[in-house]
């Protein structure tokens, strides 16, 4: 919501009267005192089997700069960083066992963890440029080949979960794919070439869901995350530099209030630090006696 919005929600709810230099203030404050809680959340994630991640670029003050996301579905954080490179996701993931989830920006390539590229945004891709070329029947024959490939798997996906005991089998699908479509080929369409070098590119990252137990073949859920991000900056159109490190705090625990079905405005009533000890029973036993 723009400042001037949770002014006039103060007054009419609460009956508080608050100025606008104030809400900085206010907003720098809890991000602080939730510094721990961020702290907690990173832990989670870096103890998980995967991470998605995803950016997106945000005005402060004028200036172009990038937020980035972390999430594995039930925890989220934020980072802001003044360009694009990577350096935040190295930096983040350094000691990640587990496997990155992301879409195909190349600064995630280099990235020392296994990796699954999201097929959400190659499909997108392919079906873009099929729509605009309609008449490069060799791409045609390409994207063909391609989904006769991943239909039979998402079906798999659909009907199962991301059970490896139900996906592993499409292990030799995959490996007759790349013998027949992609090792050794030539193509004359600019299309279908591009392609071929994606799916040689990305081999080893391309089908990491159907190799290792649970892990999401898309990164949709990072693009959940970081939505909101999206939301505001058409709102608010430029951020404050002073502000916006405190605010993606609070963004991040909201956001995780979200994914595990917790009330974001009860947490921050509450005065706890603890998501996980948040909305338990022994925490709502302890908030009736309190």
């Amino acid at each position: 919501m723009p400042y001037s919005s949770i002014r006039t929600t103060a007054k009419e709810y609460f009956n508080q009267d608050i100025s606008m230099s104030c809400l900085p203030d206010i907003i720098q404050d809890l991000g602080l005192y939730y510094q721990d809680t961020k702290k907690s959340i990173m832990q989670h994630l870096l103890a998980n089997k995967f991470i998605h991640a995803d950016e997106t670029r945000i005005n402060i003050q004028g200036v172009n700069q990038y937020v980035w996301v972390f999430t594995d579905g039930k925890y989220v954080i934020f980072e802001l960083t003044e360009t694009r490179e990577a350096a935040i996701v190295h930096e983040f993931l350094a000691d990640f066992k587990g496997v990155l989830i992301s879409d195909f920006y190349p600064g995630y390539d280099s990235v020392s963890c296994t990796q699954q590229k999201c097929w959400c945004h190659l499909i997108r891709e392919i079906n873009k440029d099929l729509l605009e070329s309609p008449f490069d029947t060799e791409f045609e024959m390409f994207a063909w080949e391609v989904k006769n490939l991943i239909v039979p798997i998402m079906r798999s996906v659909q009907k199962y979960g991301l059970k490896l005991r139900h996906l592993h089998k499409y292990q030799k699908d995959v490996k007759k794919f790349y013998k027949n479509i992609i090792l050794n080929k030539e193509y004359e369409s600019e299309l279908a070439a591009k392609y071929l070098k994606r799916f040689i590119r990305y081999k080893d990252s391309l089908f990491t869901f159907i190799e290792v137990d649970g892990i999401p073949w898309h990164n949709n859920t990072a693009e959940v995350a970081i939505r909101h991000v999206a939301k505001q900056r058409s709102i608010s159109r430029i951020f404050f530099a002073s502000v916006m490190s405190n605010y993606l705090i609070l963004l991040g625990i909201k956001q995780a209030c979200r994914f595990q079905n917790k009330s974001f405005f009860k947490f921050l009533l509450s005065g706890e630090k603890d998501l996980d000890r948040f909305g338990s029973r022994r925490h709502r036993k302890y908030a009736a006696v309190k």
